[in-house]
């Protein structure tokens, strides 16, 4: 199948690592197109490689970018992967045997790993659901770091959200859900995700805002996102945040338990990222 993978970029440092990576994946009968949105004031992306370089001339939301990205192409798949995401050898190969094997939107995984503390806690905290550990099977919604989707969804459920500046891909998931298309999640076409968040101030801002957009989006979306009635009261979010997150951090740790005997030194931020989530969710305008 032609299968094009799509990268939103805003003058990411290891962009020319990640192309290189998707170019040397294993077990492909092709190359895939190769579609960067975004800028590129450093020039990191290679001139002398078969790629599509779509300069926005200014920053653009990463739905405006995957919207652009998946309209230039007419791929059978379209792949996004994220800017600080670098693919494992066999990572398009197994997106691809997920969508052979008759799914339509699939989320590959993120690895378990961190360059320190808060890096791999952050990992942990935001993407337990898709970590590389978990067994495969469908989700309620997926993340748009590493996901595949047949064109044929993108056609008939539309777009990414342009009016959203984040969990936009779980908006855009959950839509696909609310159409009769289940998301799935596939865990050998792993990601090694080499964001930026690597103090304790940085971690604490993503999950707060994290908290904030997702209580929104929960209450949008209540019937399929199971929202409780308690988000409707963002001051008692906040009041009974404690507990909150002791529930959420313990149901991890239930449904993860290898957090629990592999990081288990990593227990208490996982707790603190929860007490931010739900400070971010009490807030009535968006965190800074």
């Amino acid at each position: 199948m032609k299968t094009a993978v799509i990268i939103p970029s805003l003058n990411s440092p290891i962009i020319e690592q990640i192309i290189t990576a998707v170019l040397q994946q294993q077990n492909v009968d092709q190359q895939p197109e190769i579609i960067v949105v975004g800028k590129d004031d450093s020039g990191k992306i290679p001139t002398q490689l078969p790629i599509t370089f779509i300069d926005t001339q200014q920053p653009v939301l990463a739905a405006v970018a995957r919207n652009r990205g998946a309209s230039a192409t007419d791929a059978d798949l379209l792949i996004f992967l994220d800017s600080d995401c670098i693919p494992v050898p066999t990572w398009l190969s197994a997106h691809q045997e997920a969508h052979k094997a008759g799914h339509k939107v699939v989320s590959g995984s993120v690895l378990p790993e961190g360059l320190n503390y808060w890096h791999l806690t952050y990992n942990l905290t935001l993407f337990h659901e898709v970590l590389s550990l978990n067994n495969a099977g469908p989700r309620d919604f997926l993340a748009t770091l590493n996901l595949s989707v047949n064109r044929e969804v993108f056609q008939s459920v539309g777009g990414m959200n342009e009016a959203i500046n984040r969990v936009e891909d779980v908006d855009w998931t959950t839509r696909m859900r609310r159409a009769g298309i289940q998301p799935y999640f596939w865990p050998s076409a792993a990601v090694n995700h080499q964001h930026n968040r690597f103090r304790p101030r940085a971690v604490w801002r993503d999950c707060a805002l994290s908290g904030y957009h997702m209580r929104q989006l929960r209450l949008t979306h209540q019937d399929l996102l199971s929202a409780p009635g308690l988000l409707r009261y963002p001051k008692l979010v906040l009041f009974f945040s404690p507990f909150i997150a002791a529930w959420a951090t313990s149901r991890i740790l239930w449904k993860r338990p290898y957090i629990l005997t592999k990081f288990w030194y990593t227990i208490p931020a996982i707790f603190w990222t929860k007490i931010a989530w739900c400070w971010g969710a009490s807030r009535k305008v968006e965190p800074k």
